[in-house]
């Protein structure tokens, strides 16, 4: 059974890597160039199946044969039917209300089709309904026995030029009758309001069929765990385990073999395929697979995120976190000159908050003043304090909820070269400020590198969105802020 268990295992031990104090607080020791090779506690891959190079396939569901309700029965009559509302549904402007016909009669029936749908008012004229509508025309009947129910679904809208025609009024045209044609023979009679000023329209006679079923990937079902060393070198290569586990009493056949993803900040974005060399997962047991991801030298020093799951619309994933000794050196408040450039401006396209007036932005820079190379990465935390020193309250969110640019990459270190070496990023407020100006206002930034906070008062203040006597935020919700990635000056 190698490969299927790891019980009796050799644990490889290893002295951890010391934690290096610096001026701004406790952080892992970065590795640079003159850094001695951090000591690494790996993974134990004694047991685990060897991993292999090889594209994989994200698994498509298949869609299997159904086999629909037979529909060979006589036509329901009027007198074989009770009707019943069944509540209703919509959106987007369209709302349908269902019904429900029952077979009260003895014998099998059916109803098929689009039925006569016929809505009638005192002193009005007859509205009739047309075949199918935005929700409704897609139905399938079939044979209903004795006690079965047909469903029918009726729709209305609500915007068409009449309900607009004049400025802030929105008429209706509700009639309260409803007239449906039984094909068989007869007619049943609704009682129930419908707005028909946009128009009235029917769907087929409905009897649910059994669901469409689709083909399963060989692992659905299993659960997934990494095992993970403490840590690994930006630019090597992480050599981690997955254990996949079958959960359930029938052995699962790697058949097709599953392709899966893996990913550490922006490296493993191919589709790579399982080592089946295991041809199962028996049941109740785990098979140990052993992975290795390659590591970009870029990737800033710090704790990162693996992700590993099955190439498909499946549960099957897990994650785990591992420090990444980087080859840069997070900058120091010494070694570094912070500007903000006010008074801001409205930021145009694409940004969302932007086009509608309620957002002003600010360039931020930071630039290298001493005579080592540095580093700076990812989105900086911002909070901006008034000239009277309270904290604005200023919720930060994810500039992408704004902005309809696609989502950013993943963070990369940007070294920034001694006296010179220059990084950007633009700082954004949100949603009209409609209290007195709070300038000249202090941003205080923190660095996601390693947490340093450096306070900066924008040259010429930081002008709020205007208020433009639109409703302002609320006590509980004053403004949000946001910040773009650093990128290199």
């Amino acid at each position: 059974m190698r490969g299927l268990t790891r019980a009796g295992r050799a644990v490889a031990v290893t002295v951890v890597a010391a934690i290096a104090a610096s001026g701004c607080g406790s952080m892992v020791a970065p590795l640079t160039q003159s850094s001695p090779t951090p000591s690494i506690r790996p993974v134990n891959e004694l047991g685990a199946v060897r991993w292999v190079d090889r594209p994989g396939r994200f698994f498509e569901p298949k869609a299997l044969p159904t086999h629909l309700l037979p529909a060979n029965a006589r036509p329901c009559t009027s007198s074989d039917l009770r009707v019943f509302p069944a509540g209703g549904n919509g959106g987007g402007g369209h709302a349908y209300q269902t019904f429900a016909l029952r077979n009260v009669s003895r014998t099998t029936c059916i109803l098929r089709g689009y039925p006569s749908v016929v809505a009638s008012k005192p002193g009005r004229a007859d509205v009739t309904a047309a075949d199918g509508g935005f929700f409704v025309g897609r139905e399938r009947s079939a044979n209903m026995p004795p006690g079965g129910t047909t469903w029918l679904n009726i729709e209305t809208e609500r915007d068409c030029p009449a309900r607009y025609a004049n400025p802030g009024q929105y008429p209706t045209l509700f009639y309260h009758t409803v007239t449906i044609g039984i094909a068989g023979g007869g007619q049943v009679v609704i009682h129930q309001p419908f707005d028909v000023l946009c128009g009235l329209y029917t769907g087929r006679f409905a009897v649910t069929q059994p669901p469409q079923r689709y083909t399963h990937s060989p692992v659905s079902g299993a659960r997934a765990a990494l095992e993970l060393p403490s840590g690994v070198v930006a630019g090597t290569t992480l050599r981690y385990v997955v254990d996949l586990t079958n959960p359930t009493g029938t052995a699962m056949a790697l058949h097709p073999c599953p392709g899966y993803e893996q990913g550490l900040g922006s490296a493993g974005k191919n589709i790579l395929e399982l080592n089946c060399a295991v041809r199962r997962l028996p049941a109740h047991r785990t098979v140990h697979f052993a992975m290795e991801l390659a590591v970009p030298g870029g990737t800033p020093t710090g704790p990162g995120t693996v992700y590993w799951q099955i190439a498909g619309p499946l549960d099957v994933a897990a994650s785990g976190s591992v420090h990444v000794y980087g080859r840069d050196t997070p900058c120091r408040p010494s070694q570094l000159r912070v500007v903000i450039t006010g008074p801001g401006q409205v930021p145009g396209p694409p940004n969302v908050m932007g086009m509608k007036g309620i957002a002003t932005d600010v360039p931020l820079s930071v630039t290298n003043i001493s005579g080592r190379p540095c580093s700076v990465e990812g989105v900086p935390a911002v909070a901006i304090r008034a000239a009277d020193g309270r904290d604005l309250g200023l919720r930060q969110v994810p500039n992408v909820q704004f902005s309809q640019r696609p989502v950013p990459p993943p963070a990369v270190a940007i070294t920034l070269a001694p006296h010179t070496g220059t990084a950007r990023t633009t700082l954004y407020w949100y949603l009209p400020w409609c209290g007195p100006d709070p300038n000249p206002v202090t941003v205080s930034i923190t660095f996601a590198a390693n947490a340093v906070v450096i306070t900066v008062t924008p040259a010429r203040g930081w002008t709020p969105p205007p208020c433009h006597g639109v409703q302002p935020g609320s006590a509980n919700n004053p403004g949000l802020v946001s910040a773009d990635q650093f990128r290199s000056g």
